[in-house]
């Protein structure tokens, strides 16, 4: 594994945003410390990246909570998300459901609705560490005909109450995101996803009561992963209330040296404190690079364009657990600072939908939100359903705060070129001569990166018949 300060001056090598503040701060902190407190920020650099998938989604659960998402409560947006509700890399084509349970007082019930007509749902249901349980609704086990599912803990011999499905769960926590399957973002759509969503059902399986709803469409959710000593907080938070797991006896080792252990008490010093700060912000700069950059063979897609998730995900149902019995902890923890979920069943011979990620322009150069650039999306794309291109926050994978517009997508009344293809700006302010519709606003002072999503990707797309061309610098 790279030395996460040698990640630290590569990852700055290509970018203008970082504070040098922060970086003097940091080699000035690191420079001073004597042997046993560089042990503490090692240790703490590698169990920040250990920890990702969890600290991700508990991120996510608190940040919910805090608007009145409690457990066995169907969260859900009544139009398209915007970047009020801070999760990594959402979508701005369909509306998100999201759940979260705990299992520490039994077995939890999810009864997925039968899809109606264009009308369902389809998502995964997962464990804290963002391990798939069972995909469900129309791409999932029960194809669309609706099912109970029962999450239960490992070795439960109880009452299966009828379920169609029973899901053992090592952890006690989990969650899902489920999205509605809808024909398109229409008032009148929207309108009907959130009505069939209020059909899905969470409970208590031995005291059935009704499923309540809330629609957090425009409320503040802080749901992101902070890079500083609140981060460990939510790590020794985990250790003292779940089920901890022998595979990571190192890791937790590890966290020993952080004054992190089951029945003790978290008390650093304000020196610690200071330590934890530093190396979160150390490992955050090794992410970026290790999912930025770092990019297998097999996810390259011509240009600098990627496959936003490593072979490692999905060839592993992602567990992350390799067949030489290693886990992928770099794979797993870089691809989890940028978005969130997974699945039971991930085809890339021929997905539903895939997406393709870069960060840099023509000239190797980091997009920059104070720069313009143009992507000259070729003609014909392969797709049986639509493409979009959406903009998100390099610090933290989010939308850009404040901001109304997030990107582009072929269903909209887009200029198209003479041969077929389209032209998409980005930048601070809209160029002259630009079509409105096809200019993607970024945020001056940080840096940026897109997905592209192809939606019902063809074969031209796989083969590499079809490939996206490099982002230029704009040139009018």
């Amino acid at each position: 594994m790279k030395e996460a300060t040698v990640a630290f001056a590569v990852v700055l090598a290509g970018t203008t945003w970082f504070a040098t503040q922060t970086i003097a701060q940091n080699d000035a902190l690191t420079s001073e410390l004597s042997t046993q407190e560089k042990m503490v920020h090692r240790r703490a650099v590698e169990t920040a990246v250990w920890a990702m998938p969890l600290t991700n989604a508990l991120a996510m659960r608190d940040g919910f909570a805090e608007v009145g998402c409690d457990y066995n409560v169907v969260c859900y947006f009544s139009k398209i998300q915007d970047y009020r509700a801070a999760v990594t890399t959402p979508n701005n084509t369909t509306p998100y459901v999201m759940a979260f349970w705990n299992i520490a007082d039994g077995p939890v019930m999810i009864d997925v609705p039968p899809t109606e007509g264009d009308l369902g749902l389809w998502g995964t249901l997962m464990d804290i560490w963002q391990r798939p349980l069972a995909d469900v609704g129309a791409k999932g086990r029960d194809k669309g005909a609706g099912a109970s599912y029962l999450i239960v803990p490992e070795g439960y011999d109880g009452d299966t109450f009828d379920a169609d499905y029973v899901l053992p769960q090592t952890t006690l926590n989990g969650y899902t995101l489920l999205r509605p399957i809808i024909p398109d973002a229409s008032p009148n759509s929207l309108a009907a996803a959130e009505e069939f969503t209020k059909k899905l059902k969470i409970f208590d399986p031995g005291q059935p009561a009704q499923t309540q709803y809330l629609d957090v469409q425009g409320m503040d959710i802080d749901g992101v992963v902070e890079f500083d000593r609140s981060l460990f907080v939510l790590i020794d938070e985990f250790v003292q209330s779940e089920n901890l797991e022998e595979r990571d006896a190192v890791a937790l080792g590890m966290l020993r040296r952080l004054g992190i252990e089951k029945g003790r008490e978290f008390t650093p010093t304000e020196r610690e404190l200071e330590i934890l700060d530093h190396a979160a912000n150390e490992a955050k700069v090794f992410l970026q690079e290790a999912y930025f950059d770092n990019h297998s063979e097999k996810q390259e897609m011509g240009n600098g364009w990627t496959v936003l998730t490593p072979a490692s995900s999905y060839e592993t149902t992602f567990s992350w657990l390799l067949d030489s019995g290693a886990i992928a902890l770099d794979d797993r923890g870089s691809s989890f600072f940028a978005f969130y979920t997974s699945a039971e069943e991930f085809n890339l011979t021929a997905p539903p939908t895939m997406y393709l990620l870069t960060s840099r322009d023509a000239d190797d150069e980091r997009l920059d939100g104070g720069t313009t650039y143009s992507l000259v999306v070729p003609p014909d794309v392969p797709v049986s359903q639509f493409w979009s291109v959406l903009v998100y926050d390099f610090e933290d994978a989010t939308f850009l705060d404040g901001f109304e517009k997030y990107g582009v997508a072929s269903t909209e009344d887009l200029e198209v070129n003479e041969d077929g293809s389209v032209r998409v700006v980005f930048g601070p302010e809209l160029p002259d001569g630009v079509s409105e519709s096809n200019y993607v606003p970024t945020a001056t002072g940080g840096g940026w990166f897109p997905y592209f999503r192809f939606y019902g990707p063809g074969e031209a797309l796989f083969s590499g018949d079809y490939q996206l061309p490099k982002i230029e610098k704009f040139i009018e």
